[in-house]
């Protein structure tokens, strides 16, 4: 089968075999109405109901096969047809012509500028075979009279099914609009959570609100990079599954933490992970929060370490002062950050200590005393030269609630 092109596409082809549905059901209609005008015409009726039907319910088969311009010429040609016969056969005392208007509902429903101009002409010409069947038309014209008694019942008849008819075809193509406007709230829902798991909030509605390029400077903040150590060897023992699986646990108790303490994380690149604290909203206490999820990083990793069975180390460093973050590019973008600030925690983790939290001069000051620290001396860093730095231990004071 054919698939249809576009949403559009897809919505025309559903009413066309909606309207083929209940095109095929109103025969039974007619064919109890000639029951009820004449048994002398009851098998022409009968027949010519079965033809209409039949004729209708091919136009499901058609758009099956992809053929959907066939399957609506097929549905509008049958459809006048039916209720022009029907109407000149038994006059127009009996309502037939009533069910023009479903049927140039569902017409104006199938229409698209790109259809040919022959399914633009159909719902005129059931206009006006509705006012000349209805107005021009006379009973006496009928090619089968029937007593007023019998006509009156048969234009109950008529009227009741094209009110259900008109109904039915309002109710189904309301249900499509609440179905199709759940699909796109479920989509949009979808789009938001997705993009808020690349972008901060901030960032999102400001690219959302049209902002193309985004870049912003922050006067203190504070940065991390976290590495695991020997996880190279280790890749080399487990199959990719494994490897991925284990990561994922990883990652995502990172992600925990990150979440918990309010840190934004920027990206993770194979077995690193970076994580920055006050922005892209400034907070006073981003080196002690950020130091804080250092330790829970150590902690889950141990906790990691012993569900798994595999032995793994974290070295962590961290660095604050001045950075630059935004979005930039067009494609595959992400919330990034710029500055010295960002090598010299890449540094700090660099040049850090298996299993230990170091941190710069300019993070040992922001941390009031809140967390024992170890000295490790000056170190050579690459690209900045001598460095004073600090090894975490533990925290000292009662964190923030």
């Amino acid at each position: 089968m054919e698939e249809a092109r576009s949403l559009e596409e897809r919505r025309k082809v559903q009413i066309c075999n909606q309207g083929a549905i209940t095109g095929s059901i109103t025969t039974f209609g007619f064919a109890l109405g000639y029951v009820i005008a004449s048994a002398a015409t009851l098998w022409r009726g009968i027949l010519f109901s079965l033809v209409d039907g039949l004729l209708l319910a091919s136009c499901l088969i058609w758009n099956a096969k992809g053929r959907f311009t066939v399957a609506r010429l097929l549905f509008l040609v049958v459809a006048n047809v039916q209720v022009l016969a029907a109407s000149l056969q038994l006059g127009p005392a009996v309502g037939f012509q009533y069910y023009y208007f479903p049927f140039i509902a569902v017409s104006l429903l199938l229409l698209s500028s790109k259809d040919s101009w022959l399914l633009y002409a159909f719902p005129i010409l059931s206009f006006f075979f509705f006012v000349y069947t209805n107005y021009v038309a006379t009973p006496e014209d009928a090619w089968v009279p029937i007593a007023p008694e019998t006509a009156r019942a048969l234009n109950i008849v008529s009227s009741t099914i094209t009110c259900a008819t008109l109904a039915f075809i309002v109710y189904l193509f309301y249900a499509d609009t609440l179905r199709a406007e759940a699909l796109l709230v479920k989509e949009y829902e979808r789009s938001e959570r997705l993009l808020l798991n690349v972008l901060p909030p901030i960032i999102s509605e400001r690219l959302k609100s049209g902002q193309e390029l985004i870049a912003d400077s922050f006067d203190d903040a504070s940065v991390l990079f976290a590495d695991l150590v020997g996880f190279t060897q280790l890749s080399g023992r487990l199959q990719a599954e494994e490897l991925a699986a284990m990561l994922n646990t990883i990652f995502s108790r990172f992600d925990e933490l990150a979440e918990r303490f309010g840190l934004e994380k920027i990206k993770t690149i194979g077995d690193a992970y970076m994580v920055a604290s006050g922005l892209p909203e400034p907070r006073p206490d981003h080196a002690t929060v950020l130091v804080d999820m250092a330790l829970g990083m150590r902690t889950a990793l141990r906790e990691v370490a012993s569900e798994i069975g595999h032995p793994l180390e974290i070295r962590i460093g961290i660095h604050s002062g001045p950075v630059v973050a935004g979005v930039i590019g067009k494609r595959k973008f992400i919330y990034d950050l710029w500055g010295d600030t960002v090598n010299t925690a890449s540094r700090m983790e660099s040049h850090g200590v298996p299993g230990a939290i170091q941190v710069s001069e300019a993070v040992r000051e922001r941390l009031a005393g809140a967390f024992e620290l170890t000295p490790r001396g000056v170190i050579q860093v690459k690209g900045k030269g001598e460095m004073e730095t600090y090894l975490v231990e533990r925290r000292v004071t009662a964190a923030p609630s």
